[in-house]
């Protein structure tokens, strides 16, 4: 049983198929639930909600969390807490508010997923989880996501599940289902561009013809998700109606999301030769809040009379749209230069655009104007028949089989923490670093990396690479692996340009005491390639293994004692 879970900004849902033996991936007969409560229409996704009570517990989520504040249910509606993830975001919320607020969601979700698969007379334990992230994303954002999932009772093991960016999850979709018009031996390499509510994620992908996908550059992306251009039409209101009625409205949430479905619809209808007026219709509740702010006259005057609408010429709409298409398109025609000089040449490529911000119609005017012009008929825009259920599809497929992804791009550098003769390294970055002696008195600089990946590379998922390692004191009890990331190629240390530590494995020793250095080393294997990478260290003389996934100071498996005190670094060993 594979299920998947596709946590958005503005909206999340879930979808489900049974894994047959021997089954085409393209016969899989995939569920996705369209029946949420409260919802104004049918569709894969609930809206990501919460009302909470006064001590955080959840009252309603999704759209009856908002019915439920329109019908004056007292409590507290939390929306867009996604985006609060990265600690650079801004806003509105802390990372770590982010994730309870997140874990609390998929609790929900969850459990009405599970209602569905288990009323197709399938058992929870049976259940492989798969859950989407943005490629842009990075470990911090990815563990904070885990760590959510798990509180909310997904399972714990990375077996049981995994993760995958969501343009991946696109591609896979692609590969598997040919009415999208991408897969297939002859298959051209394939830019998918997934337009989310918060963000956009560009990343390239060839089939290769076995069934397989390779990446073929690093995924890039940003905040040109489509509830920027709701926030633009907010400032656009609150100009109208004046400040005091604007904040009346943002008090009565859902007096204000009613007005944001209003303008979700005219949205994507919305057409870049459109030159009639978009009207977006005032509930009567919330005309008698802007009426009792005084701000009814002011809109009236700002729209030639009318004050039971919001009346948005075409020119403004265009505005309202450009702030996030414009860089959106200039970063797909980059992406696509990059992506042509890479392949063969006079190569086509395929550009396929999928998600919800998808289905509006100025979007995929402007992306097939724009590439059209760039680059003629070499390159060819695909919107599958359902891109808001794209993301979702292909997660489902890559829980059923996640062997379906053979390589991707390395996002940054990585390296081990190791130390070398001192006498080697006395000038440019290594002079800087620390010394320490060793036995017989030897010099060692600390914080030489062993880099075993660089920025770009294409890493094949499972692949490993391993490295022996020996203490530099005899009498070093623990051996500690710092890991460090760096989005520059040239990572050489731990002071190199960019470069910060993402995890660390320390192995006990102290059972080798009294042995010469040589004969006290331990085996460290980096398992990469996935969305996750898995870094282990075993002590060959007792077995003893830890791990942890690259991220920022995940906890070892198993717990290393609070009150343990650091270990010390390790060098190569000899021959390793």
């Amino acid at each position: 049983m594979a299920a998947a879970i596709d946590f958005g900004t503005h909206g999340s849902g879930f979808a489900w198929c049974a894994v047959h033996e021997g089954e085409e991936p393209a016969d899989r007969q995939i569920d996705f639930f369209d029946q949420w409560k409260d919802q104004p229409v049918s569709y894969p996704k609930n809206l990501t909600a919460l009302l909470l009570d006064a001590d955080g517990r959840v009252l309603e989520w999704g759209y009856a969390a908002r019915r439920a504040r329109a019908n004056r249910v007292e409590g507290r509606l939390e929306t867009g807490f996604k985006t609060w993830l990265r600690p650079d975001a801004g806003e509105g919320g802390t990372p770590g508010e982010a994730k309870d607020l997140a874990a609390a969601y998929l609790r929900e979700l969850r459990g009405r997923a599970l209602t569905s698969i288990t009323g197709g007379g399938f058992h929870p334990d049976d259940v492989r989880w798969c859950l989407t992230v943005p490629a842009i994303w990075d470990d911090a954002e990815r563990n904070l996501m885990r760590q959510a999932a798990e509180e909310a009772g997904f399972p714990a093991g990375r077996e049981r599940l995994i993760l995958v960016t969501e343009p991946e999850a696109a591609a896979v979709y692609c590969a598997v289902d040919r009415s999208a018009g991408v897969g297939g031996e002859e298959a051209a390499p394939t830019l998918v561009v997934d337009c989310g509510g918060g963000t956009v994620d560009i990343a390239g992908y060839r089939d290769r013809g076995d069934g397989t996908l390779e990446e073929l550059c690093t995924p890039v992306g940003g905040k040109q998700g489509s509830d920027y251009i709701n926030r633009r039409f907010e400032q656009e209101m609150a100009q109208r109606i004046g400040p005091a009625a604007y904040r009346a409205l943002q008090e009565r949430e859902h007096e204000l999301l009613s007005l944001l479905d209003g303008f979700e619809g005219a949205k994507t209808a919305f057409r870049v030769d459109s030159d009639e007026p978009t009207r977006i219709p005032l509930s009567f509740a919330a005309g008698n809040t802007i009426v009792r702010h005084g701000g009814l006259e002011r809109l009236a005057s700002c729209q030639n009379g009318v004050d039971d609408e919001i009346v948005l010429t075409a020119d403004v709409m265009r505005t309202l749209f450009e702030g996030t298409v414009d860089p959106l398109v200039r970063q797909v025609v980059t992406q696509i230069r990059s992506l042509l000089a890479a392949v063969g040449p006079g190569e086509a490529l395929r550009v396929v655009v999928v998600g919800g911000f998808a289905q509006s119609l100025y979007v995929r005017s402007r992306l097939t104007e724009a590439v059209g012009e760039a680059f003629g008929t070499r390159v060819r825009i695909v919107v599958p028949p359902s891109p808001a259920r794209a993301v979702l599809a292909g997660a489902v497929h890559y829980a059923c089989r996640p062997e379906i992804v053979h390589s991707r791009r390395a996002r940054g550098s990585y390296g081990a923490t190791i130390a070398l003769p001192s006498k080697r390294f006395e000038r440019g970055e290594a002079a800087t670093l620390p010394r320490r002696k060793g036995s017989g008195g030897r010099g060692f600089r600390l914080g030489h990396l062993q880099v075993f990946v660089r920025a770009g590379d294409s890493v094949r998922v499972g692949s490993e690479w391993r490295m022996g390692l020996v203490p530099v004191d005899e009498a070093d009890t623990r051996m500690r692996v710092g890991v460090y990331s760096s989005p520059d190629r040239t990572l050489k240390t731990v002071n190199s340009p960019g470069a910060r530590e993402i995890g660390e494995v320390v192995v006990d020793i102290s059972e080798s005491l009294g042995l010469p250095p040589e004969k006290r080393g331990v085996e460290v294997v980096f398992r990469f390639g996935g969305t996750e990478i898995e870094v282990s260290g075993r002590n060959p003389r007792t077995g003893e293994l830890r791990r942890t996934v690259l991220n920022f100071r995940s906890v070892p498996e198993p717990d290393t004692p609070e009150d343990a005190p650091p270990g010390p670094e390790a060098r190569s060993a000899p021959g390793g």
